[in-house]
């Protein structure tokens, strides 16, 4: 096994050459991004915002662009589909303290494609060129562009799409192994991600599936990419990030005391910014992906979908604690 070892001397190569923590829609909040810094993320970026909502000045998208100076090098990931909204957004978020912007042209869910955003622009390539130049126009800051490997098998990127974008200003390319047609199922096509990778002028990362320490390391070693985007495999288990940075052995779990721990941390630091009217009914989506992968998981889940205080989960997390430690002595 070999280890990740990461050169300080640019912001930017945290990002292209580092862990990056994925942004996923009502997973990645501020809290769970300052966890996987800790846990060795070497750059996070935030939830998709609107750029049209930036423009519009909504109060939902700015809420989307808090951040903790913990987190940093971030990057704000916008969507959208016009670009004199991006012009507008990335004027705006430029001046705020983000490390660098994302163009998100890979989102495969359906109200964001209908819309003409997301992966809907991998159809539409004059636009995305035109929406990325508008950012690079409009912005200091490195751009980057988050795409897929194409809409269908049969509508792949075209291998002029790395140079195209890297033409209008793009610092960097994540690309996701899947085209917009397999959504989140069925393997990623590591080699549609070496074929962008070999085409492309910049540095790509690799995202997809990367569910363990193994999976990364093999999704790096097929694609030749620059460095990893880890999604979906991180919620739950932010200690992925310190498997890949530290040479523990491959999926080493924590010790029950830590996973305790850490949700209590990310608890607090929701806490921060969430009312509590709203807290609770947010963290249960948070706390039912650290409860999963050992007996007894399915009915602490069960309960704790019903957490509304915080006696409710030092309860839970009591019990938690309880069935790691017995699902640890029976797999030592």
């Amino acid at each position: 096994m070999y280890m990740f070892a990461f050169m300080e001397n640019s912001t930017l190569r945290k990002y292209t050459h580092g862990l990056v923590l994925a942004p996923m829609a009502g997973s990645t909040d501020s809290a769970f991004r300052r966890i996987c810094r800790r846990m060795g993320a070497t750059a996070v970026v935030t939830e998709m915002v609107a750029a049209a909502g930036l423009s519009r000045r909504s109060v939902k998208s700015h809420k989307l662009l808090r951040f903790n100076n913990e987190e940093k090098p971030i990057g704000v990931q916008l969507f959208g589909k016009r670009p004199g909204d991006f012009e507008r957004a990335a004027e705006l978020v430029s001046k705020l303290g983000f490390d660098f912007i994302d163009i998100n042209a890979g989102c495969p869910v359906k109200k964001v494609v209908n819309s003409g955003s997301g992966s809907a622009l991998l159809r539409n390539i004059p636009a995305l060129i035109a929406i990325v130049r508008a950012v690079s126009s409009n912005t200091s800051l490195p751009v980057t562009v988050k795409i897929r490997i194409g809409w269908s098998p049969e509508e792949p990127v075209p291998d002029s799409l790395p140079a195209l974008l890297a033409g209008e200003g793009a610092a960097a390319i994540a690309v996701h192994g899947r085209y917009r047609s397999d959504m989140f199922s069925g393997e990623v096509r590591k080699g549609e991600i070496e074929r962008i990778v070999r085409n492309s002028p910049v540095p790509v990362i690799a995202n997809g599936d990367s569910r363990s320490v193994c999976d990364a390391l093999d999704l790096l070693d097929a694609t030749g990419a620059a460095g990893l985007m880890i999604g979906r495999g991180s919620l739950g288990n932010p200690w992925i990030f310190r498997g890949l940075t530290t040479g523990e052995p491959l999926d080493a779990y924590p010790l029950p005391r830590e996973v305790i721990s850490t949700i209590w941390q990310q608890y607090e630091m929701m806490s921060e910014y969430i009312p509590v009217n709203h807290l609770y009914s947010i963290l249960r989506g948070q706390l039912l992906k650290y409860i999963r992968g050992f007996r007894g998981a399915a009915d602490l889940r069960g309960r704790a979908v019903g957490v509304d205080c915080r006696e409710d989960l030092s309860d839970i997390l009591s019990e938690l604690e309880e069935l790691l430690i017995a699902e640890r002595q029976r797999n030592s």
